[in-house]
Parts: C-alpha cells; sequence; structure tokens
C-alpha cells in the first residue's frame, strides 16, 4: 500500500473521530415551558447531577422560546436538549438520523393536558369536550393555549377539542389566544383574564393551591407520548451512553431527586426516537402548530 494511500486513510480517521467528538464542555437546554428563574434552578440541578457522574463539565444555557431549542440542538450550541413531542419532531425533521432519543420521564408515555376554567364559571368537570362546546356556545367565552408550538398546551388539546367536538376552537370561543408558556395559561385563568385553557399536567400539579382553586380542572385529555431528552449523534456514542446511564440514574441523588420532584416524576426510562415518529408524520401532513 502507497504512502499516500496510507496518508488519505489517516486524514479520513482523523476527520472521523474530530466529526463523532466529546464536548470539552456539555450545554444543556430545554424548551421554556416554565418562568426562567424555575427553569435555571432546576435543569441547573439536573446539569450538576449529569456532570457529576460524567466527569463532563456541564452547563445549563436557557433560551426565550421552542424554536431557538431545537437551532440550538441542531447547530452545536447545545448538546443536550429537553424537548416535547412537537419540538422532538421539528428536530427530527432538521436533523433526520442524527437525532438521538436519550431518555424520558416516566410520565411521558403516558401524558396528558388539562382543561381548566376560572371558578368563577362554576363550570363542573365534563364528560368530553363536546360538552364543554355546547356548555360555551353563545357565552362570549374567550380560551389560551401555551406555546403555539407547545405539544400538551397547543397540538395535542386542539386536536381532542376537534376530534371530540367536530368544532375548531375558534369556531366555538370569542377569542382564542397563545400564552405562550403552561404557568402563564393558569394564572391567566385564575385572574380571569381567559375564561378557559389548555396546558400539560405537571406544570399545573406544581401551582399552588390557592391558584388550582381559581382555575380548576375541567377535563383531562386522553393519555400520549411527549416529553425526552435529546442530542446529536456526532457528541459519541461513548458520551451519549454516559449522559443516558446519568439521567437513568437521577433519582439516586440530592439535586436529582429535588429536579425530578420539580418535573413530577419518579425517575426517567429508556426511550427511541420510534415513540415520536407519530408526531413527525402529523407535522409532514400540514397540521398548523405556528412558529
Amino acid at each position: 500500500m502507497s504512502k499516500t494511500i496510507l496518508r488519505l486513510i489517516g486524514l479520513v480517521a482523523i476527520l472521523c473521530l474530530s466529526l463523532f467528538a466529546a464536548p470539552q464542555k456539555l450545554i444543556i437546554t430545554a424548551i421554556p415551558d416554565d418562568s426562567a428563574t424555575n427553569m435555571k434552578e432546576f435543569f441547573g440541578l439536573i446539569a450538576s447531577h449529569i456532570q457529576k457522574e460524567t466527569g463532563i463539565p456541564t452547563e445549563y444555557v436557557h433560551v426565550e422560546n421552542y424554536a431557538a431549542t431545537v437551532t440550538a440542538l441542531a447547530t452545536g450550541k447545545a448538546h443536550l436538549a429537553w424537548f416535547g413531542a412537537v419540538t422532538t419532531a421539528q428536530a427530527y425533521m432538521m436533523m433526520g438520523d442524527d437525532l438521538e432519543v436519550v431518555a424520558a420521564r416516566d410520565i411521558d408515555k403516558e401524558f396528558v393536558s388539562y382543561f381548566i376554567a376560572n371558578s368563577e364559571l362554576n363550570i363542573p368537570p365534563v364528560k368530553d369536550l363536546k360538552e364543554l362546546a355546547l356548555l360555551a356556545k353563545d357565552k362570549n367565552w374567550n380560551f389560551t393555549f401555551g406555546s403555539k408550538s407547545s405539544t400538551s398546551s397547543h397540538l395535542m388539546p386542539r386536536s381532542f377539542f376537534a376530534e371530540q367536538s367536530g368544532q375548531r376552537p375558534e369556531q366555538v370561543f370569542r377569542n382564542v389566544a397563545y400564552s405562550g408558556s403552561h404557568d402563564v395559561v393558569v394564572q391567566k385563568v385564575a385572574n380571569n383574564e381567559f375564561h378557559i385553557g389548555a396546558l400539560g399536567q405537571p406544570p399545573y400539579d406544581r401551582t399552588s393551591d390557592d391558584i388550582k382553586s381559581k382555575a380548576p380542572i375541567i377535563y383531562t385529555t386522553p393519555k400520549f407520548t411527549n416529553y425526552c431528552f435529546a442530542t446529536k449523534k456526532n457528541i459519541g456514542a461513548d458520551t451519549i451512553a454516559k449522559i443516558k446511564t446519568a439521567l437513568l440514574n437521577l433519582h439516586t441523588s440530592d439535586e436529582g431527586a429535588k429536579a425530578l420532584g420539580y418535573l413530577k416524576s419518579k425517575g426517567f426510562v429508556d426511550a427511541h426516537i420510534s415513540e415520536w415518529m407519530g408526531y413527525v408524520e402529523l407535522l409532514k401532513s400540514g397540521v398548523d402548530i405556528g412558529k
């Protein structure tokens, strides 16, 4: 074999190593579905746990919108991202098989959303969303989702509403708005800025009893798959394996236990991108989830 060919083989090997190299510092980010203060605190605890478990310096970096989370992972500005199902699908559509789902919470395989109502309306729990649509008829009520890119505070509640009532929310309520995040949805319904709202289970569950009393649950949706931690394969299989082990062991550290309390979960479980491919097909179908 000639020296030229050997040099070429060596260059290819070096290139491959550079394409799949462990980062000097792991950057974690997450879709901003709660206040920045809460997310910096509790995802900071997850970052600290991962650093101790893997030996790799790890930092949580907050972003201001859902799209920025997808872009950060795709461009290498972040190495591990906390996505909802919609943003997982968007990331897959951008990165293809370079995207790898690392782990999900136990509750993410059987997630639910809540429809809530301002307590002054005195709406009892409804058996389905057709009943809610009938109650709302000619009432001049308004409605809020969270972010347009949210799975549990927009896409799935909207889908269930249309499926069960045969109508779009815009055909039933005087005004349909997007408040941006789950915590804002429940606050605005409790404050009577909106009559009805939809949000995911964990953000509502960690809300104070006082707020819950002003914005009680009137309907719980059927179950669906939602959040996960995802990464890009170019950080290397060994690094991904270390991160996965750290996440699956999150419940074993004091920091991890506090973070799991915030996430309303007993622990993380193994997960695979195939469990989110239905959302990829849904987005490809042209469903409007906004920007």
